[in-house]
């Protein structure tokens, strides 16, 4: 690494447009004012994250529950069907050959 991209070299080398140290009393404000604001950036961003965590966990229960319900309902509907085929076996199968003479004239055009 070259002197001038040494960061422990000396100031010598520095622009005269960069303070030579970190103990001018500007250069102290702005840093004290940027740590102040970096940590009420960081506290709001913190609750918004713990919010947003909260109501993502919310969400994935509220999911959840319904695709326990989704699931008993499909249950309940193959049931329903199987008993209904059952109790009708010639209709059903009147029923299948439409669907599928109805599902072939669409695929074809």
């Amino acid at each position: 690494m070259s002197a001038s991209m040494n960061p422990a070299s000396s100031t010598a080398e520095l622009p005269s447009s960069v303070p030579g140290s970190v103990s001018d009393p500007a250069i102290e404000r702005v840093a004290r004012g940027a740590h102040s604001a970096v940590d009420r950036v960081a506290g709001t961003a913190s609750s918004a994250v713990e919010r947003m965590r909260s109501g993502m966990h919310g969400a994935m229960g509220t999911m959840s529950a319904r695709m326990q319900d989704l699931s008993s309902t499909r249950e309940v509907w193959t049931d329903n069907a199987r008993e209904r085929v059952r109790e009708h076996p010639l209709a059903a199968l009147g029923v299948a050959l439409a669907a599928g003479y109805l599902l072939a004239r669409l695929l074809r055009s």
